[in-house]
């Protein structure tokens, strides 16, 4: 059996697609609104018998492969790439070898290192006691959510990021620049957010697509900055807190939006953990 079978073969579709879309299970089949076209009574039908998808609204359709590609505006070798990690499965063929990274790829590695990175400067290193203090005292917030939420702090130095990450990640300037991470002005390189607490921004395949950074001061403007356009950031399209709420959402068929980070911590803190944030 070749890779691409095995892939689809290991993948249930209807898991998947749900991860995506809220599927109604109607008789034999799951069907939702289609995310293809705009319609107000479902046509998007998920076949488990068959591993397939149609919609009788627009006509598309096909197995796990074409859903992601039309839903991520992807290619097939991305497609494949993606759902052989999900699935548990090494690619072979040197076309699709997993060490070859796309750059979209490179981008939610080197923004997982960031995060690492500023959550390391904020709960344990001197660097990030001030802003600890302002989540702690001023936000009331404590170390857990503070860990559940994976927050961090960019220390206020023009380029301790961009140096970790090429110094022990082996990224190039390049690469920085383009997820965003760092910028180059006269000076050089310098990071993108300096002296800010820190909120990772998810899809909802638990990439790092980027961050939003806050002034500790509400006197400091602006107040919050977002990472840049990148390959894998859209501004209008991120949220904050998809990755915890994400499940939740699903069971309840609804979602909470809301205008800020710390609104979806203190509802989460509440039990209300269907809340996100727009970026």
């Amino acid at each position: 059996m070749d890779e691409v079978s095995q892939v689809r073969d290991k993948i249930d579709i209807v898991s998947f697609i749900s991860e995506y879309l809220p599927l109604k299970k109607m008789g034999r089949n799951f069907k939702a609104n289609c995310p293809f076209h705009n319609e107000k009574t479902p046509s998007f039908v998920v076949s488990p018998e068959r591993q397939i998808w149609h919609c009788f609204g627009c006509g598309k359709g096909g197995d796990v492969f074409t859903f992601l590609m039309e839903y991520e505006s992807m290619e097939f070798g991305e497609a494949l790439r993606i759902l052989a990690k999900k699935a548990g499965i090494q690619l072979k063929d040197s076309g699709f070898k997993p060490g070859v990274q796309s750059e979209k790829e490179k981008i939610y590695q080197i923004n997982k290192s960031a995060l690492k990175f500023y959550n390391f400067i904020l709960t344990e290193h001197k660097a990030g006691q001030k802003a600890l203090d302002y989540l702690i005292m001023t936000r009331k917030l404590n170390k857990g959510i503070i860990n559940t939420f994976e927050l961090g702090f960019s220390p206020n130095s023009l380029n301790v990021l961009s140096n970790y990450l090429m110094k022990k990640k082996n990224y190039s300037q390049k690469d920085l620049i383009a997820a965003g991470v760092s910028v180059f002005t006269g000076g050089g390189l310098m990071d993108f957010f300096r002296n800010r607490v820190i909120f990772p921004l998810y899809d909802h395949r638990g990439n790092v697509t980027g961050f939003s950074g806050r002034a500790l001061s509400d006197k400091d403007m602006p107040k919050y900055i977002n990472t840049k356009e990148t390959l894998v950031y859209h501004k209008g399209n991120m949220f904050f807190g998809l990755n915890l709420a994400k499940d939740e959402i699903k069971k309840m068929e609804d979602s909470i939006i809301v205008e800020g980070e710390l609104d979806v911590i203190a509802l989460f803190e509440n039990g209300i953990k269907n809340a996100v944030a727009i970026k």
